[in-house]
């Protein structure tokens, strides 16, 4: 019998990897996602490729329960960088409680919150960025409502170096210029090819939960195989493109949290003092991905480059 899961961000980076990727399997999943606006391009192609398209808004607990009507699983995620909540310091709390009540009413059964430890205590109080702490916060929020499931920790997404626009072809010079604010070249990433890593470990949760429940239940997992530097990454780019690598760096995003969530990448890093991969990841036995995958598949092929073999 199949099972309904609930996908919310499913237009988004993070929502998106998953829902594709259960649509993938619609033998063992029906797959629902949310969005504000189901007429939308990506809410259509969603649409096309079998997923039921719920219209709901996180910010209007009322329009939710639809959503989760019937539902045995959930991918939440919540959008710091949303343009219609960005101006609202508690948003991403108030989604989050808005989200968990909604499925303890609904009675889900797996309850996956894509989330980031606190800035806070990783860096000792030196940064502390909303960033961190609005996704952070609601852990606990989780876990006093009594929601059965895991917490997936997320990092850099390698996606950001085409959706950010960090990397680009200077066709007249014949060189590839990586251009990112604030991060220098020694600072510590710990990355993740979200398409296919994160779709990966949530779906390898929803597969085994049934019977491996008991173990699963209340886990951290980091759905990241990779600790490096930008400065490596720019050296594999190098190697695999067969292109010069100009790297800079610009002061600013324009946005203060997100300014001190990478001054803390090149202060501390990501997760200091965490094996990567860890081990509860491996034990799903999922395929984790490296830089050189990405920019094998799709960094390269977007700047319309071949990979040096």
């Amino acid at each position: 019998m199949t099972k309904i899961v609930l996908v919310l961000g499913a237009t988004g980076t993070q929502g998106g990897s998953v829902a594709k990727l259960l649509l993938q399997h619609p033998d063992q999943y029906v797959t629902r996602c949310l969005t504000r606006n189901p007429s939308s391009d990506k809410a259509k192609d969603l649409a096309a490729q079998g997923a039921e398209v719920i219209k709901g808004d996180l910010t209007v607990p009322s329009t939710l329960p639809a959503a989760f009507k019937d539902v045995w699983g959930v991918f939440a995620v919540t959008d710091f960088y949303d343009t219609t909540v960005l101006d609202d310091p508690m948003s991403e709390e108030k989604q989050g409680h808005n989200i968990v009540q909604a499925a303890s009413k609904a009675g889900v059964q797996c309850f996956l919150w894509s989330t980031l430890p606190s800035s806070r205590e990783i860096s000792g109080g030196k940064f502390v960025t909303r960033l961190y702490e609005g996704k952070h916060s609601v852990d606990a929020v989780v876990r006093e409502a009594g929601l059965k499931g895991c917490f997936i920790r997320t990092g850099n997404f390698y996606e950001n170096m085409i959706l950010r626009k960090y990397a680009a072809y200077d066709k007249d010079a014949d060189i590839i210029t990586m251009n990112r604010p604030i991060i220098g070249p020694d600072a510590e990433l710990t990355s993740l090819y979200v398409e296919k890593d994160l779709s990966a470990v949530c779906k390898a949760v929803f597969d085994l939960w049934d019977t491996q429940k008991s173990r699963l239940d209340g886990k951290y997992l980091l759905a990241s195989g990779a600790r490096e530097t930008q400065g490596q990454i720019n050296k594999v780019l190098e190697r695999v493109s067969g292109k010069k690598v100009v790297f800079t760096t610009r002061p600013t995003t324009g946005i203060p949290d997100r300014d001190i969530m990478l001054k803390l990448y090149n202060d501390v890093g990501m997760y200091p003092g965490v094996q990567i991969p860890t081990p509860e990841v491996l034990e799903l036995g999922v395929k984790l991905h490296t830089a050189e995958d990405f920019i094998r598949e799709r960094l390269l092929p977007h700047l319309g480059l071949e990979a040096q073999n």
